[in-house]
C-alpha cells in the first residue's frame, strides 16, 4: 500500500524512463502553460493592483502590495520564458518551480502581512490549482505543496499575526485543500503524462513501421530510373530516387504536375511527349485508377531507351479515397531489344533474313483488312531444281540468299518481304496502285537482280516468273490476291527469261 501511495505521489504510477523518452513534447506543452498562466497571473494581479490602489475599503487595500509583488514575479518568469527557454531550454524547470514558488509566496503574503485579520481564501486557492498547472511528475509540486501547509501550520502556532478565535478552522481548512490539491494534482498530471506515453508510443510504432516502408520502397527503388511519392490533396511529392540527369530538369518547386511535365518534357522523345502528358496528368488519375491498384504507359526516352512510366495506388482497402499514389519509371529498353529479337526471330526466315510465311501473310493481311493500297507480287527462281540437281544445295542457297539480297535492295523498308518456302517469294509493295507505276518498280528489281553476284556461281544470272495484282480499298483479300499472282506467274513462264504478267481480271 504504502509503495503504491509513494508511486503515486512521486511518478503519478508512470515510467519514468517513457517520461524521458516523451519529454520534449511535455516540455512543448509546459511551455506553452507557463506562458499561458503567468499572462494571465500577469493580468489578474494587475487589474487586482489596481482595484486595491484606487480602493478605499478596508482589506483590499492592503493587499496592493502583494498584488505588485506578484505581478511583478509574473511579469519576469513571462519575459524569461519567451526570451530565455527558447536559447537555454534546460531553464523551463526552474521557470515552472518559481511560478509554483510565486503563486504560493503571493498566497502566503496575503495570509500573513496584508490580511492577517481575515480568513485566508488566496492560498487555499492556490493549493487547488498549482499543483495541476503543469504536466510533470508530482513529486516536486507535492513536496512544495507540504512544505507551504507545514509552513502555514508553524507561523499559526509559532507567531499571533493570525487571531488565535480561527486558528483550528484555518489549520484544518488548510490541511483539507492542501491534500485535495496534492490528490487532485497526482490525478490530473498522471492523465497529462499518460497522454503523451501514448502518443509516443504510438509516434514511435508509426515512425517504425514508417522507416521499414520507407527501407521497402527504396530497395524497390533501386529497380527504377526515378520513384516518386505523390501527394493527391496537396500535389506535393517526396523524390525517393532519381538520377543527376533527371535531377537537373527539375524545377525547384514541390509541385508534381508542373515538376513531371518539366522533366518529361526533357527526357521523352517527341513522338511520344503528348501521350506521356496525358498518362501523367493528376486531373484525371482519380478515375484512371479507379478500381485499380496500378496504371502503365512505354514511351521512347531521348536518354534511356525505351521506359515505362507507372502509378501505383496506396491505399489500406479498396474502399478508402485515393490520396496518395507512388510515380515510377522503369528503363525497359533492353526488355524491348529483347522482346524485338525474340519477334524476330519467330517472324523471320533464318536462311534470307526476309519475313517467314506466317509472319509475312499475317503483315499483309493487316494491311488489306486497314484498307491500304498496293501491288502483290509472287514470284519464284527459274530453273531452281536444275540448279539444285546439277551445283547441289549449297549452290542453291547461295541463289536464294541473293534473291533475298537484291528484293532488300530493291523495295523500301515499309514493303513487307517474304519467303513462302523453296524458291518462291512474296511481296506487297504499298501505295503502288497502277500497273504502270507497279511495271517500274518490278524492272528495278529485275534490273538489281542482274546485277546481283551469286557467291561461288558468278556467271550465273539470277531469272524469275513474276505475278502481280493490284489490290484497290481492301476489295481482296490475302487468298484471292494469291491466286491471281499464281495465275500470272504461270503465264510468265511461257516466256523466256525474267518477265511478270499483270493481273487484269
Amino acid at each position: 500500500m504504502f509503495t503504491e501511495i509513494k508511486s503515486f505521489l512521486v511518478n503519478a504510477h508512470m515510467n519514468p524512463q517513457e517520461l524521458r523518452a516523451s519529454q520534449e513534447a511535455i516540455d512543448s506543452r509546459n511551455r506553452r502553460t507557463l506562458n499561458a498562466f503567468s499572462l494571465l497571473s500577469m493580468a489578474a494581479f494587475a487589474a487586482a493592483t489596481a482595484a486595491a490602489l484606487s480602493a478605499d475599503i478596508n482589506g483590499i487595500s492592503q493587499k496592493a502590495t502583494g498584488y505588485i509583488a506578484a505581478l511583478v514575479l509574473s511579469i519576469v518568469i513571462f519575459l524569461a520564458n519567451k526570451l530565455l527557454v527558447p536559447r537555454f531550454p534546460q531553464l523551463l524547470h526552474s521557470l515552472e518551480f518559481a511560478f509554483e514558488c510565486a503563486l504560493y509566496a503571493a498566497g502566503m503574503f496575503l495570509t500573513f502581512v496584508n490580511s492577517p485579520e481575515q480568513l485566508t481564501i488566496t492560498l487555499f486557492g492556490m493549493y487547488l490549482i498549482v499543483p495541476q498547472l503543469f504536466a510533470t511528475r508530482p513529486f516536486r509540486v507535492t513536496v512544495l505543496t507540504i512544505v507551504v501547509a507545514l509552513s502555514f501550520i508553524a507561523l499559526y502556532y509559532g507567531t499571533d499575526i493570525k487571531p488565535a478565535a480561527i486558528r483550528m478552522q484555518e489549520i484544518v481548512n488548510s490541511t483539507i485543500f492542501s491534500c485535495v490539491g496534492i490528490f487532485l494534482g497526482c490525478c490530473v498530471k498522471k492523465a497529462l503524462l499518460e497522454r503523451f506515453v501514448f502518443e509516443h508510443r504510438e509516434n514511435l510504432a508509426n515512425s517504425k513501421e514508417r522507416k521499414m516502408q520507407l527501407l521497402q520502397w527504396k530497395s524497390m527503388a533501386n529497380i527504377y530510373i526515378s520513384m516518386a511519392q505523390v501527394d493527391m490533396d496537396t500535389d506535393e511529392f517526396t523524390m525517393m530516387r532519381t538520377n543527376q540527369f533527371i535531377q537537373d530538369s527539375l524545377p525547384t518547386e514541390k509541385n508534381f504536375t508542373v515538376c513531371v511535365k518539366k522533366v518529361m518534357e526533357a527526357t521523352t522523345d517527341p513522338d511520344y511527349l503528348e501521350e506521356v502528358l496525358a498518362f501523367t496528368d493528376m486531373t484525371t488519375l482519380k478515375d484512371r485508377l479507379k478500381d485499380k491498384n496500378t496504371i502503365t504507359h512505354e514511351f521512347l526516352g531521348k536518354h534511356f531507351g525505351w521506359c515505362r512510366a507507372r502509378f501505383i495506388a496506396v491505399k489500406d482497402s479498396e474502399e478508402e479515397v485515393l490520396h496518395r499514389v507512388i510515380y515510377v519509371v522503369e528503363n525497359i529498353d533492353e526488355q524491348k531489344n529483347r522482346e524485338a529479337h525474340l519477334t524476330s526471330m519467330a517472324e523471320t526466315d533464318a536462311m534470307t533474313g526476309l519475313f517467314n510465311r506466317q509472319a509475312g501473310s499475317t503483315k499483309i493481311k493487316e494491311k488489306l483488312f486497314n484498307k491500304v493500297d498496293g501491288m502483290f507480287c509472287l514470284f519464284d527462281i527459274d530453273k531452281f531444281k536444275q540448279v539444285n540437281d546439277t551445283l547441289g544445295h549449297q549452290a542453291g542457297d547461295e541463289v536464294i540468299i541473293a534473291t533475298a539480297k537484291a528484293l532488300r535492295k530493291a523495295f523500301r523498308d515499309n514493303d513487307i518481304l517474304m519467303r513462302l518456302g523453296g524458291d518462291e517469294f512474296v511481296l506487297f509493295a504499298k501505295d503502288i496502285t497502277t500497273e504502270e507505276l507497279g511495271a517500274r518498280v518490278i524492272q528495278r528489281f529485275f534490273n538489281t537482280l542482274e546485277n546481283t553476284q551469286v557467291k561461288g556461281l558468278e556467271d550465273y544470272r539470277i531469272s524469275v516468273s513474276l505475278g502481280a495484282t493490284i489490290a484497290k480499298g481492301g476489295e481482296a483479300n490475302f487468298d484471292e490476291l494469291y491466286k491471281q499472282a499464281d495465275a500470272c506467274t504461270y503465264e510468265s513462264k511461257k516466256v523466256p527469261g525474267k518477265s511478270f504478267t499483270f493481273y487484269r481480271g
